[in-house]
């Protein structure tokens, strides 16, 4: 079993494995990542586990996937909308973000 794997000892579930999602590509905006978090979503660094594959549709209320707050915001405090990078992926949208600064 690999590191990135888990099994649940107890419950319905029990004997099952847990694959996490690769994490090596957000790795690379560590940084970016938590102020990402925090200024967005106003959650610190060991309040979350995001992912390759995470969204923002992962941080909309329980039985919603209406993101447009989210993209709002980033919006305003990134200048970045969801046709820029035309996924919802954090991974997508942190990486615009590092191109834009490396830009200016």
């Amino acid at each position: 079993m690999s590191k990135d794997e888990k099994v649940i000892t107890r419950g319905r579930f029990k004997g099952k494995k847990v694959t996490f999602a690769s994490t090596e590509r957000i790795e690379e905006f560590t940084q970016l990542a938590d102020e990402f978090m925090e200024r967005i979503f106003d959650l610190e660094p060991d309040e979350y586990l995001i992912t390759d594959e995470s969204d923002v549709r992962d941080f909309t209320e329980m039985g919603s996937s209406d993101t447009s707050d989210i993209w709002k915001r980033i919006d305003e405090v990134y200048g970045i909308v969801n046709a820029h990078v035309r996924s919802g992926r954090l991974v997508d949208i942190l990486t615009e973000i590092a191109q834009r600064r490396s830009r200016q």
